[in-house]
């Protein structure tokens, strides 16, 4: 065998297998607030309503805090360490990724579900 086929043989492989790899970090089930509770994950995705009275964001800390519920009844104190995403106010749903960390959510990444202005009015 040719070490030239050898060694493009091999270099397909690593390639195909880091790919996967990136893949597999990336691809995080959505769960619900009772599951994040109870698991050691760091890469959970949690998706629920935005209780906007306890939304407090520390400008010194470039922080934000917010409890989150879901349709289980369940509730979830995440603190995001970054700038409040511009919309934040207006946001009705919030799906946070990252994991618990000593009973609360700690997110890397908000993505947030706003009511859009572009929705058509019911009609009467």
């Amino acid at each position: 065998m040719k070490i030239g086929v050898l060694i493009s043989v091999v270099v397909g492989v690593l390639a195909a297998s880091v790919m996967m790899m990136a893949f597999l970090n990336n691809a995080s089930p959505y769960v619900t607030i009772a599951e994040a509770k109870t698991s050691t994950a760091n890469g959970l995705h949690v998706i629920g309503d935005l209780d906007k009275t306890t939304l407090f964001t520390d400008l010194a800390k470039s922080e934000v805090r917010f409890t989150m519920t879901d349709a289980n009844g369940g509730r979830m104190d995440v603190i995001y360490d970054g700038p409040a995403p511009s919309n934040m106010g207006e946001a009705t749903q919030v799906v946070a990724i990252g994991g618990m960390k000593d009973g609360v959510f700690h997110a890397r990444q908000l993505n947030l579900k706003c009511p859009s202005k572009y929705e058509g009015k019911e009609k009467e």
